[in-house]
């Protein structure tokens, strides 16, 4: 039986072709070519800067993030002899330390995949999630933009990231996005009830796809029988 692979960031990819910026429309489609043909590339900066913000929450949530000791030069305690410094905090330090403590003790980076039917094709859905606690999914989201520059309220409505990740985790009741641009933190809150069908999405994007002559290339890149 063939499967086919389908995951949020990908169908992510093809909505925002239809949806970027404007002056961003040909490289939003480029972007999701190359991400349907499954071609690496480099992350970019953005992309970096949203996984060391990532990596940080981490650390500080786990209890394992230490600040880096800096000495000052030339400066010493005259009555000890002992060199002087300063603790030294990473960029981003500030936001990491609000997002923390809401996914403390939570498992992250969960790996879950689940089977799907949608009309006359079988998909393998699959996520990780950022973290899982009491019947919650967080997932930490980055901008590389301050918060009083951009327009939050309702920004993930359309994402197929919550309906996929309700899919894959039945025991789930509550999705939320965390977003910091490294100092201040928002956090956008969708229930069960309230979000679309993981199959609904699926079944637009096939849809979609098909419509625009690309159907067999998502086969052909996406079969999960030939994942190692």
């Amino acid at each position: 039986m063939e499967r086919y692979l389908i995951t949020q960031s990908l169908l992510s990819s093809w909505a925002y072709s239809f949806n970027a910026a404007e002056g961003y429309e040909e490289e939003a489609k480029a972007d999701f070519l190359r991400t349907l043909h499954r071609e690496k590339s480099e992350p970019n900066e953005n992309m970096l800067n949203g996984l060391e913000f990532e990596s940080l929450c981490y650390k500080i949530a786990e209890e394992m993030f230490q600040p880096k000791w800096k000495a000052e030069l030339g400066k010493c305690n005259p009555k000890t002899g002992e060199v002087q410094g300063r603790n030294v905090y990473p960029k981003f330090y500030e936001g990491a330390c609000k997002v923390a403590p809401i996914i403390k003790g939570a498992p992250v980076q969960v790996k879950v995949a689940r089977e799907l039917q949608v009309g006359d094709m079988t998909f393998l859905v699959y996520g990780i999630l950022d973290a899982l606690k009491a019947g919650t999914i967080y997932d930490i989201k980055f901008l590389n933009s301050s918060m009083g520059s951009s327009e939050l309220a309702g920004k993930y409505l359309e994402s197929p990231q919550h309906p996929f990740y309700f899919y894959l985790v039945p025991e789930a009741f509550e999705f939320q996005y965390l977003v910091s641009d490294g100092k201040d933190l928002y956090i956008e809150k969708y229930s069960r009830e309230d979000s679309r069908q993981a199959s609904d999405c699926i079944a637009e994007f096939i849809s979609s796809i098909t419509q625009l002559g690309l159907l067999d290339i998502y086969k052909e890149h996406w079969n999960a029988n030939n994942e190692g």
